[in-house]
Order: C-alpha cells, then sequence, then structure tokens
C-alpha cells in the first residue's frame, strides 16, 4: 500500500510537469514503451529489482535503453527515480500515471476478449455500447480467448461485463429454476 501511494505521488509530479511543457501524450507513449520493455524482459525486471546492482549501472543501462528514444523529459524522469533509489517501482509508477491521465482526459481502457476476432463493423459497435455504459471514451484492447464458447468478455477496471454465451445460458438456467419451469 505504501508502494502505491509513492508510486501515485511520483506519478503526480510528472504529470503537473509534462502539463507545464505540454508534453503529456508524449510522456504517455513513452512510460507506455518502458513498461513494456520490462513487461516484456524478465531479466530487465530483475535486473531493477535487485539492490545490489549500483546505480550507476542501471542510469548506464537506462541511458543506453531509451536516450535515443524518450523525449528528455521521460529520461531525465526514469534517472530520477534511479537515482531516489524507486527503479523497482516505476512499473507501479507508471501504472499511476498512465491512470491517472485517463481519468484526466475522460478515458475508459477496456480489455475485450472474444472466441474469434471482431470485425471492424462489431468492435465500432462494441465501443459505442461501451462508452455509453461509462459516458466516456473508451480505448479497447481486444484479445481472443478460445475457452470462450461465443460472446465476450469485457473488463473496465474493476467492472467485467460478461456477455458470453456460456453467461448468458446460466443467467436462462436460474430463471427457469427460480420460476420452477426446471425440476431436478
Amino acid at each position: 500500500m505504501a508502494q502505491i501511494r509513492v508510486a501515485r505521488r511520483y506519478a503526480h509530479a510528472l504529470i503537473i510537469l509534462a502539463e507545464e511543457q505540454k508534453k503529456l501524450e508524449t510522456i504517455f507513449d513513452d512510460l507506455d514503451r518502458i513498461l513494456s520493455l520490462i513487461r516484456s524482459s524478465r531479466e530487465l525486471t530483475l535486473f531493477l529489482q535487485n539492490p545490489s546492482i549500483g546505480k550507476g549501472k542501471k542510469r548506464n543501462v537506462f541511458n543506453e535503453l531509451f536516450s535515443n528514444t524518450v523525449d528528455e523529459l521521460t529520461m531525465k524522469f526514469i534517472l530520477l527515480l534511479v537515482e531516489k533509489g524507486r527503479e523497482n517501482i516505476i512499473p507501479g509508477i507508471i501504472e499511476q500515471y498512465r491512470s491517472m491521465v485517463d481519468e484526466k482526459m475522460g478515458i475508459v481502457r477496456a480489455e475485450v476478449k472474444s472466441m474469434v476476432n471482431l470485425d471492424k463493423k462489431q468492435e465500432r459497435n462494441l465501443q459505442k455500447q461501451l462508452e455509453g455504459y461509462t459516458g466516456k471514451k473508451v480505448e479497447i484492447t481486444y484479445s481472443l480467448d478460445k475457452n470462450l464458447q461465443g460472446g465476450f468478455l469485457a473488463r473496465m477496471g474493476d467492472t467485467v461485463i460478461d456477455a458470453s454465451i456460456r453467461r448468458q445460458l446460466e443467467l436462462l438456467e436460474k430463471k427457469f429454476m427460480s420460476d420452477g419451469s426446471i425440476s431436478n
């Protein structure tokens, strides 16, 4: 819990700086790339979490990885985190930054799983439905889940919308059971 508070404070400070420099989205994109790299590399994750590796070596690695690909503000921020010994919570800080920027911009991120790829029309319709449900702009990440028998499963933060065929059948069974239409 303490790490979340610390991550929020760092993220909030970065948002203030990014807004002052009119780089909110640039920093957002930079942090997205950094988080993707950290999550995709077990070695990098272990490297960040290892307290026996010196700050100088960690600074060098970050400079090598990102100095030519991210904004100067992003680079200075990451190096500040290394200097303060906070490199182990960089993923948490990035997640807090993303969440706070999304909130500021009225965006909700959704993860939608379906058994088959949705076509563009289905994606647009689903996005409109979710935007109507949330009252905010919804940005959706789609993925396949072969365990679904049909329909979709949407997750937006703590909210889950289960429109899978399995769930619909469960609801239908409950309705029949409560109506006394089916007896065991």
